[in-house]
């Protein structure tokens, strides 16, 4: 491989012009796995380095803005002009992984599947159904956390497992506790979240009511703290 053709990266930040330039002229050029080869490790590095507010991304969502930032820089590559000098394809690159992490943000996260079945079923299509449902189980999640009846070890185990997908032997081991006690914890909390969803009309309303009681109800809990 030719110093033309090295990975453009921090201590040798070259680009190869006359790749770019033909794939810009024709994007199916088989010189694409050339670019692939050179220019997806920086990615790798940009996204590694990238964060969410304080938080890097998660390794799991890694792979997917890879992918995405790199078929989005190959379709804009034949509006692309590098003039040495002057344009930086390095700059282009971080520029493309900066938005496509903004639009991971602003991305609706999505239900908890160890959730899923606590929650009432949207009808098709729903417009903003998903939204809905996160804040019907994250107003539930809090108030089966905030009456005391888990310690917070306990949720601790069920956050890892349930919200974050760690698996439960590992959770386990670092908790000194057996898979199958993970297992339960699990199931016990998911149990709380759907008795706390009964109470409410979970099954009765639909979700957009569901969620309107809920926040009634907070509201009314919150106002009675703040006259005590």
């Amino acid at each position: 491989m030719s110093g033309r053709d090295r990975p453009a990266d921090e201590r040798t930040p070259t680009t190869s012009e006359t790749l770019l330039r033909e794939l810009a002229a024709n994007p199916a050029s088989p010189r694409a796995e050339a670019f692939a080869r050179l220019y997806e490790p920086v990615l790798r590095r940009y996204v590694a380095a990238s964060r969410i507010g304080h938080e890097p991304i998660q390794p799991a969502d890694r792979d997917d803005l890879v992918q995405e930032v790199f078929l989005a820089v190959r379709s804009a590559l034949p509006g692309f002009r590098y003039v040495p000098g002057r344009s930086s394809f390095r700059a282009y690159l971080r520029r493309a992984v900066r938005n496509a992490v903004l639009r991971l943000q602003r991305r609706p996260a999505p239900v908890p599947p160890a959730l899923a079945d606590a929650l009432p079923a949207p009808p098709p299509a729903a417009d903003g159904e998903s939204e809905t449902l996160l804040r019907i189980w994250t107003l539930a999640l809090e108030r089966v956390f905030r009456s005391g009846r888990f310690s917070p070890n306990t949720q601790a185990v069920f956050r890892r497992v349930a919200l974050e997908g760690e698996a439960p032997a590992d959770v386990g081991r670092e908790f000194k506790l057996k898979p199958n006690a993970v297992y339960q914890i699990r199931n016990r909390i998911l149990r709380a979240v759907r008795e706390e969803l009964d109470r409410f009309g979970r099954g009765r309303l639909s979700a957009a009511d569901l969620l309107e009681k809920l926040e009634e109800d907070d509201a009314e809990v919150e106002s009675l703290k703040s006259k005590v």
